[in-house]
């Protein structure tokens, strides 16, 4: 290379890069863009009745659960994965917890029987995720054929201890984790103390980190998040303790995937398995892991479904994967593995849950619904295949 191809060339190479930047911080903005467009288009056309503290707080309830399953969705996706089983399990889980509190009686305890029957709800998901874990890691089979399996095999003793009926009511300490909200002053002064600290983690990475304009944004983006959200729920009754719980599955996957060894583990097994094996990672172990936790997440889902409706039924959770694989690859999260975050995971769940709130004001029917929400699929998998080949 001559002197002037040096000199020429690395500047050149500097504004490429500096392009393919800006280009990738436009396209983690999508979902983002998607999500205010959807929302202002059926604000108009349902009369002024869609962003209103009263709907936007019911919407919050509402995607709770997808929540929960997305996050462990995005686990499984992550190592080229799938599974199909978690609305089933969810509804398994769901009867387990619904059959303590009113066959068992465990809602005369008050809320130590409320934990107990969350236990056992949750439980019985880590039991369908560990099996299904150990199915794909050590025994080799392919992860849509065991998630196949698992789906009819929990659907089916789903009808099978319920004898195909449904089970409610529930008692009212578990009640409580679906119907109450932490007052509004609560609320506000939750919202100013995770403000304060988010001012103060930002300092700290200041001082740490050399890229200060991720700083700026990521700074921007939570505290206009938690304004917006002061102002959601503060118009309201104040935070349902179902979104507390959501939100803590959410940030505990972000900090998983982003700041441990096995977050990066799984990174490393869906870009490329034969590598990660060659590299030291635990592949078997990791998959185990990431499935277990998808189970233990669905028997979540599954507690905090039934607390929603106070009861079970033997049908509940159905098309519930299909809500929660969309929500996945809406997020950016890959089908092929190895790129997902679980902050595209939460807008593509909000994005969701716009357009079922949204079509559901504006009289939309149901069956429609679905059929709209399966060409979102198949048209988020087309994007998806279209950035892996400019990748």
């Amino acid at each position: 290379m001559s002197f002037t191809e040096a000199a020429v060339g690395v500047p050149m190479k500097r504004e490429a890069k500096r392009e393919v930047d800006w280009k990738s911080q436009l396209r983690s903005l999508g979902p983002l863009a998607v999500l205010l467009i959807c929302a202002v288009v059926f604000h108009w056309l349902s009369g002024e009745a869609f962003l209103t503290a009263r709907n936007l707080s019911n919407l919050s309830r509402q995607v709770c659960v997808n929540l929960t399953l997305a996050v462990g969705m995005t686990l499984v996706i992550l190592t080229a994965g799938i599974d199909l089983s978690v609305g089933s399990v969810l509804a398994l889980s769901g009867m387990v917890t619904a059959i303590t509190q009113v066959h068992f009686h465990w809602a005369d305890w008050g809320w130590q029987g409320a934990v107990a029957s969350l236990l056992a709800g949750v439980s019985v998901g880590g039991l369908c995720g560990s099996i299904s874990g150990f199915a794909v890691s050590r025994l080799g089979i392919t992860p849509f054929i065991v998630s196949l399996g698992m789906m009819v095999i929990a659907r089916g003793l789903t009808l099978v201890i319920s004898d195909a009926q449904a089970v409610a009511p529930l008692g009212e300490s578990l009640g409580q984790l679906s119907s109450d909200y932490l007052s509004v002053e609560a609320s506000r002064f939750f919202l100013i103390a995770l403000s304060i600290l988010s001012l103060a983690y930002a300092g700290f990475r200041w001082t740490k980190e050399a890229n200060k304009r991720d700083i700026l944004r990521d700074t921007f983006f939570a505290l206009t998040g938690f304004a917006v959200v002061g102002l959601i729920f503060g118009g309201y009754r104040g935070i349902p303790y179902m979104v507390f719980v959501a939100a803590l599955v959410a940030v505990s996957g972000h900090i998983l995937l982003k700041s441990t060894r096995f977050g990066r583990f799984l990174y490393a097994i869906g870009g490329n398995r034969e590598a990660a094996e060659l590299s030291g990672v635990p592949v078997n172990l990791s998959l185990w892991c990431a499935y277990l936790l998808m189970g233990l997440l669905a028997g979540l889902s599954g507690v905090l479904d039934s607390a929603r409706v106070n009861g079970a039924v033997p049908t509940a959770g159905e098309l519930a994967e299909l809500d929660a694989i969309a929500a996945v690859v809406i997020g950016g999260t890959s089908l092929m593995g190895g790129i997902g975050t679980i902050t595209g995971t939460l807008f593509g769940v909000l994005v969701l849950g716009v357009l079922n709130n949204g079509m559901s004001l504006i009289g939309v029917n149901e069956h429609y619904q679905k059929i709209f929400k399966g060409l979102v699929i198949i048209t988020a998998v087309y994007l998806d295949l279209r950035a892996k080949k400019r990748r």
